[in-house]
């Protein structure tokens, strides 16, 4: 369900998409983060001619798409979170480099829900590609949300 929190999505939901534009800024903070110097995220000055994203990039493509469409718990706003979730393991396949100066539109789907040893999961999928349709990567991510311990009477 859409509108609500997180925690409220559904198998089949299909999120909100996003566009905007990927800054030098993004690419070189972004890759700040994960500690990675290399000179492709920083300088327009490489062998690509023109600075790109890192590949894990699409983590704040997944943000941004979440942020649109929980509208409860809006993190990147600021909006305090009712609840805690674990990025438990994920995915990215990468067909082709993000340019600073580019367009990008990011698509999300969520693709299962399910308890597992009473922790319950998300399963989402998100795609990136330019505005003119070129893509860029995808992202499969499995999220664990936070531990409810089985009331008595009910199964997993």
């Amino acid at each position: 369900m859409l509108d609500g929190y997180i925690s409220d999505l559904e198998a089949g939901d299909i999120l909100r998409p996003v566009e905007y534009e990927l800054t030098d800024l993004i690419a070189s903070e972004y890759a700040h983060g994960v500690e990675d110097a290399t000179e492709f995220f920083h300088s327009p000055q490489n062998p690509l001619g023109g600075q790109v994203r890192t590949v894990t990039a699409a983590h704040v493509d997944k943000m941004r798409v979440l942020e649109e469409s929980c509208t409860k718990e809006r993190r990147i706003a600021g909006n305090n979170a009712p609840d805690w979730r674990i990025h438990y393991e994920f995915e990215v396949e990468n067909f082709s480099p993000a340019f600073v100066g580019e367009r990008l539109r990011v698509t999300g789907r969520v693709v299962d829900v399910y308890v597992k040893r009473g922790r319950r999961f998300i399963q989402f999928e998100f795609e990136t590609s330019t505005v003119d349709g070129r893509k860029v990567s995808i992202l499969r991510d499995r999220t664990l949300l936070r531990y409810q311990p089985e009331t008595e009477g009910t199964a997993a």
